[in-house]
């Protein structure tokens, strides 16, 4: 089964991604932050590791955009999408240039998260 590390701080958000992810199949774990995913990432041991990780660019405490810095500077490679509704036309470039695997402007087609997800297990 395919684990996905969700991260987003808006809860209606992260439950909605959660329950139809599941529903669709992904074994799913949350975070609400940037620090959060930080420390999931750090805490990893063995086969725990998610597949792809699910990342909201502007979160609270540690953005997703850092928190995607800092886990590429520990030489974590998972698959990072960034999902965001606060991007311009140069962001997704940026996005990419920093690590990300890409990036899937909110709101979302699912059947476009699905595919981009698929892509990258």
């Amino acid at each position: 089964m395919t684990r996905l590390l969700v991260a987003d701080d808006s809860e209606t958000v992260l439950l909605m991604l959660q329950r139809r992810l599941e529903a669709t199949g992904y074994e799913v774990s949350t975070a609400t932050d940037g620090v959060q995913v930080v420390e999931a990432i750090e805490s990893i041991d063995g086969g725990a590791a998610p597949d792809v990780i699910l990342l909201d660019a502007m979160m609270p405490n540690l953005s997703g955009v850092d928190a995607l810095k800092k886990i590429r500077a520990e030489g974590c490679e998972i698959p990072v999408l960034i999902i965001s509704a606060h991007l311009d036309a140069q962001e997704p470039e940026r996005m990419i240039a920093i690590g990300a695997s890409g990036v899937v402007p909110k709101p979302f087609e699912w059947d476009e998260l699905i595919s981009r997800i698929e892509e990258l297990t």
